[in-house]
């Protein structure tokens, strides 16, 4: 069934490689066993992201554009404020609007210079034959630190939080889907690690950079790869 090119998507497509060379390669589900979504796409084993799925006969090669929709936030249960004496546990605190808009932005800028550098794809804000449409969305946001300090006292901990992408790539005239993606992460430098770190601004904002990149590069590579394979 179409090797080649199903070859090809699960090499890259929100996979893009394992980082591991003794890791299993990334394949797509086919047969009478495969898991098929009710929309059509193809779960993929062995992918980077936790959970992704394809549609194995898409065609790519015509899209030289993207649209980026609005970048949602969502908290994973209601933030119960931003300031307090201890952090970690179960709590989740809440991002100041300004936060929040810089943790969009963030997340969108890494996106918009990944696709559009070194030749890459156009940003446009319109439908059209040869544009794609990305939606993202990071979802189920924990906050372990308090996002306001309390006086002159320090904040330490192991966790800053967590935070899921969901990602979804269509045609932007038809609204074909043609794939989707979801992954979980932690953010913080080192995470689950037993050494405790001091919270700062400048630490949580790089770190943040750093997953983001990682996201938004993962996404050129996936698309660069499968843009360049005919459908057999």
């Amino acid at each position: 069934m179409r090797q080649r090119f199903v070859g090809a998507v699960s090499a890259g497509v929100l996979a893009a490689t394992t980082g591991c060379a003794s890791a299993p390669p990334p394949t797509v589900q086919t047969g009478p066993n495969a898991e098929i979504t009710a929309d059509g796409l193809h779960r993929v084993d062995n992918s980077v992201m936790a959970l992704a799925w394809v549609k194995p006969d898409m065609d790519l090669r015509g899209y030289t554009k993207f649209m980026l929709d609005p970048v949602v936030v969502a908290y994973q249960r209601d933030p119960r404020g931003r300031r307090s004496g201890t952090a970690g546990g179960n709590q989740n605190f809440a991002l100041s609007a300004e936060q929040m808009e810089n943790f969009k932005s963030m997340f969108r800028e890494a996106v918009v210079k990944a696709l559009t550098e070194n030749e890459g794809y156009d940003l446009v804000d319109a439908p059209a034959p040869d544009v794609l449409r990305i939606t993202a969305e990071l979802v189920d946001l924990v906050v372990r630190v308090p996002t306001e300090r309390s006086g002159r006292d320090d904040t330490y901990a192991r966790s800053y939080g967590e935070v899921t992408l969901l990602l979804e790539l269509r045609d932007s005239q038809s609204g074909e889907i043609y794939a989707r993606a979801a992954d979980r992460r932690d953010p913080t430098s080192n995470p689950g690690g037993n050494s405790m770190r001091e919270v700062s601004p400048t630490f949580v904002r790089a770190d943040v950079q750093r997953l983001f990149e990682y996201w938004a590069n993962h996404l050129r590579d996936s698309l660069d790869e499968i843009r360049t394979v005919e459908p057999q």
